[in-house]
Order: C-alpha cells, then sequence, then structure tokens
C-alpha cells in the first residue's frame, strides 16, 4: 500500500540560534564582485557564509507572485541582481538542461521532474549539512521525496503541494469525510472533477479502494469516473476556473489545490476549505534545484539557503498558500496556523513517480471518459 506521512502540530523543529546567527552575517557580506559567471560548483563550499559571490542571479520559479517578492528582498539583502522566468510546464526548463544549460541558475521543481534530471546528472549536489536553514526543513518534509539519493542531496524542499477535496462550508455542517461526496446523486451539477489524468484516475482509485500508485483495476476506475461524470457540472482545466467555479459558488465540493483554496477563502471571502478525506489525498513537494551549467551556482546555493529562512518561507504561504518545507507555525497568525496544519490523523500519499505503464493507463481511461 502506498507510504502514509502524517504532517501535525507535533512535527515543529527547533532552530538553533546559531544558525540564525549565521544567516545574519551572510546578509552583511555584498555581492562579492563581478557579475560573470562562477566556475565553482556548490559542493566547493565548506563553510558558511560563501566568501564570495557573483552578483547576478536568474531564477525560474512559477510560484510568481513569492518570486516577484524575493526578487527585490533577496536583490536588496545581497546586492545581487535577480531575474525570474515562470514557466507553466516543466517541460519548458528540462529541455533546457538537456541541451547543456547555460542560463538557469535556481529551478523551482516538482518531484518527479527532479527525479528525472538526477538521473540524467542534470543538477548539483548540495551542501546541506553546512547550510544554517536546512535545519528549519522538517524532518517529515525530508523524507518525503527521493531527492536524496546514494547519500547525496540535489534539492532542498520549497513546498508541499496537496490535492485535497475542497468543499463549500456553507453547504456541508462539516468536512466530507470520502472521496464519495462526488458520485452523490443529490449534488448532481454542483461538483467538478480536475481535467488531469493522473489526479482524477488517483481519486478513483483511492475512492475504490485501490492504490493510487500501483492500482490493480483499471477497469473499476474507468467505470466509476464514467459513471461520475453526468454529475458533473463541469472539468476545470485551469487553476484559476477551478477557483472561480467555488468564488462564484456553482460547485459545492471538488478536488483543488490547497494554495488556491486558500487564496479563494481568504483573499475572495469564499466559503471554502479542504480536507483530506479517508481514503487519502496525494501530495507531492516542489524543490529547490541548482541545475549543472547555471553561471551562478554558489549565488543559487545562497539564495536557497535564504528561501528556507523561516520568515521567507513564512511570505511564501502568505503569498500562495503552499506549506513551505520549512516548519513556520512561529511566523503566523492563528488562523493562519489552523489553515495549514495537516492533523496527524489524514492519510496522506506522497505522489511517487508513477512507471510508464501506469501513466500510459491512465491517459487511455482518462481519454476514454472524457469521450463517453
Amino acid at each position: 500500500m502506498p507510504r502514509k506521512v502524517s504532517f501535525g502540530r507535533r512535527e515543529v523543529l527547533k532552530t538553533t540560534g546559531a544558525a540564525l546567527a549565521a544567516g545574519t552575517v551572510a546578509g552583511c557580506l555584498g555581492g562579492g564582485g563581478g557579475g560573470g559567471s562562477d566556475d565553482r560548483v556548490p559542493m566547493d563550499i565548506t563553510e558558511w557564509p560563501p566568501e564570495d559571490y557573483s552578483n547576478s542571479l536568474n531564477l525560474w520559479n512559477w510560484y510568481d507572485s513569492w518570486a516577484e517578492w524575493a526578487m527585490e528582498e533577496f536583490g536588496n539583502e545581497y546586492d545581487v541582481e535577480v531575474s525570474n522566468s515562470g514557466y507553466s510546464s516543466p517541460n519548458q526548463w528540462y529541455s533546457q538542461l538537456q541541451a547543456g544549460n547555460t542560463e538557469i541558475d535556481n529551478i523551482a521543481a516538482t518531484t518527479n521532474w527532479v527525479e528525472r534530471s538526477i538521473e540524467n546528472d542534470f543538477l548539483h549536489e548540495l551542501p546541506v549539512d553546512i547550510m544554517p536553514a536546512w535545519e528549519n526543513v522538517t524532518e517529515n518534509i525530508k523524507q518525503a521525496s527521493s531527492y536524496q539519493q546514494d547519500g547525496s542531496t540535489y534539492a532542498v524542499p520549497e513546498s508541499l503541494v496537496l490535492y485535497p477535496l475542497t468543499y463549500n462550508t456553507d453547504h456541508f455542517d462539516s468536512a466530507p469525510e470520502s472521496w464519495g461526496v462526488l458520485w452523490d446523486e443529490s449534488l448532481e451539477g454542483e461538483i467538478m472533477m480536475w481535467d488531469n489524468a493522473t489526479v482524477s484516475c488517483q481519486i478513483a482509485a483511492m475512492y475504490t479502494g485501490q492504490d493510487p500508485i500501483e492500482p490493480s483495476d483499471y477497469d473499476e476506475i474507468q467505470e466509476v469516473l464514467t459513471q461520475q461524470k453526468p454529475l458533473l457540472r463541469t472539468y476545470w482545466g485551469d487553476y484559476e476556473q477551478g477557483m472561480q467555479l467555488f468564488i462564484n459558488e456553482d460547485v459545492v465540493a471538488g478536488p483543488l489545490t490547497m494554495g488556491r483554496t486558500y487564496t479563494a477563502r481568504f483573499s475572495e471571502g469564499a466559503p471554502v476549505h479542504y480536507t483530506a478525506p479517508e481514503e487519502g489525498a496525494m501530495f507531492t513537494s516542489d524543490l529547490f534545484v541548482i541545475p549543472k551549467g547555471a553561471p551562478n551556482p554558489i549565488t543559487s546555493l545562497l539564495f536557497t539557503n535564504w528561501a528556507s529562512e523561516k520568515p521567507n518561507a513564512a511570505q511564501l504561504f502568505e503569498t500562495m498558500g503552499y506549506k513551505p518545507g520549512v516548519d513556520i507555525q512561529s511566523e503566523l497568525s492563528e488562523e493562519d496556523r489552523e489553515f495549514t496544519t495537516w492533523p496527524d490523523e489524514w492519510n496522506l500519499v506522497f505522489s511517487e513517480t508513477l512507471s510508464d505503464e501506469v501513466r500510459s493507463r491512465y491517459d487511455e481511461i482518462w481519454t476514454a471518459v472524457k469521450a463517453a
């Protein structure tokens, strides 16, 4: 069965004063001179902070609002000129790594693409043992991905991305306990699904009691998704579209990311919350990586550590609504602490990279369901 991971209040990890002090000292150093490329690699750094770093940094980070804030804050603190290229699909940066990267310094990358990049030797190993902010990343989160291989670490967790069941709190007296709410005939026209083969097939797998990573009955998954189709108001494909359906109260239940649920609730005033049904909910992680060929790898390493400092990680949550890889409970309001806490009893299943066979079968099922 898939691995269950717990992320409740007991995950809090204390940060030493020495680590915070080291981060403060680093901020006092300047750009280290020179805007050209750096021939060193991250593992050449044996003491923190780095004595010298270039004054340019090229990010590829799809958390656009947070990246815009980070560009200014990090740039001012370290006297670095920062640029960011937002992207909509990992293929956009991965193809550049395949071609031999000479431009990208730092990527906010999803787990499965990080795994591919490690397998193809596209990423620098990181000296996390000397990075002060590594202590801020909680132990559970450190263990919730495969970015550490053969004793080496190739990424630092940026955020956790949960795929929960979002629901209208005015319609439901309490959180729905089962994904079965999305097959409730009494809610015809008021429920939705994500137009995403993997997400929707994994929800159907959990609903039917199967392992969403290695399902045992593809026919049953296709059958229940076909049965569900006439009950739906729509399939949503764009994150903004999915969020607006809740804001406009066109739907009362459906899959939506934690971040979009946060925005709908706190920025738009929508009566929404999210939950992990008893059958389970999938989650994955986004991670900071430094690709080989990065022209400014040491500045990128400095940024990766800076982004994992508690106030900066808290800003990611406040801006985007996603749970950072860092324990930020002490940085949040009571309302935000309640929203970001995942109860220990939730059955959370890490979204391991699917085999080619499973991915292909899910795509086939989804094509058939959409055509039905």
